[in-house]
């Protein structure tokens, strides 16, 4: 069987559930916050307060204007969590058509409270909920983090399907030889050296791989932004991608 027919296939990595994971690390935060929900939700997605948490939904607001983002566009942000982004976005005055998605029912429940003029839902395919050709810009932070590299293909495949010609996609990710993310390989390694577990998976890709991604499926080249480039706007840490669906 060739590579591609291999990558096309949904292939879960072997004894880790993504849903499952993020449903208990979300779960184990709320029982730890119980005095304090919305820090609760800050810290399941990777925030340690509050402040962090507009903090990083502000920078992810700036990446986006960066690469276009304008009032009006139809804006898809998968991984969407509680709303970091989605948030973000609202704080920030911009108006669009906004739909999220994420695997955990708890995430999607606090993103509705908190802006509840924006569509989200509870997805768990490796696929974009949109109809084809109806998305202006698509982004994602941190979700291929977590996913095995079979589906982080099919999420960019279907991105390409969902985004209008000329439509843009946008997400971060970890490297391995990225010294920067190299110590978070590092510190799993340890963990597992010590007899533990790391509670959520950590998946590392090379540029080379999602270059090779995006000319297979039909986006033109990438644009990688280094995590400590702070030279378009802040930097991000995790490494940053976009590409565009060709059109007018």
């Amino acid at each position: 069987m060739g590579i591609w027919r291999l990558l096309k296939r949904k292939v879960r990595q072997r004894g880790y559930d993504s849903t499952t994971a993020y449903t208990r690390y979300l779960n184990s935060r709320l029982k730890a916050r119980k005095g304090d929900r919305e820090l609760a939700f800050a810290e399941a997605i990777g925030a340690t307060s509050m402040e962090l948490f507009r903090e990083q939904g502000d920078g992810h607001f700036r990446v986006l204007k960066h690469h276009g983002l304008a009032d009006g566009m139809a804006v898809f942000d998968l991984g969407c969590g509680c709303g970091r982004t989605a948030q973000a976005l609202q704080r920030n005055g911009w108006s669009g058509t906004y739909t999220g998605t994420d695997v955990v029912d708890g995430l999607i429940g606090e993103l509705r409270e908190k802006c509840p003029t924006y569509e989200a839902y509870v997805h768990r395919q490796p696929t974009i909920r949109a109809a084809s050709g109806t998305i202006d810009m698509l982004y994602h932070w941190s979700v291929f983090t977590h996913l095995s590299v079979e589906e982080c293909f099919l999420y960019m495949e279907d991105s390409f399907r969902a985004l209008k010609p000329g439509g843009k996609l946008i997400f971060s990710f970890l490297e391995i030889n990225e010294p920067l993310h190299g110590v978070v390989f590092d510190n799993r390694v340890e963990t597992l050296r010590r007899g533990n577990q790391n509670p959520l998976l950590d998946t590392f890709l090379h540029r080379d791989w999602i270059t090779l991604w995006a000319k297979r499926i039909g986006f033109t080249s990438p644009r990688f932004t280094d995590g400590d480039d702070d030279t378009q706007h802040g930097a991000f840490w995790q490494t940053l991608v976009a590409m565009e669906k060709p059109g007018s």
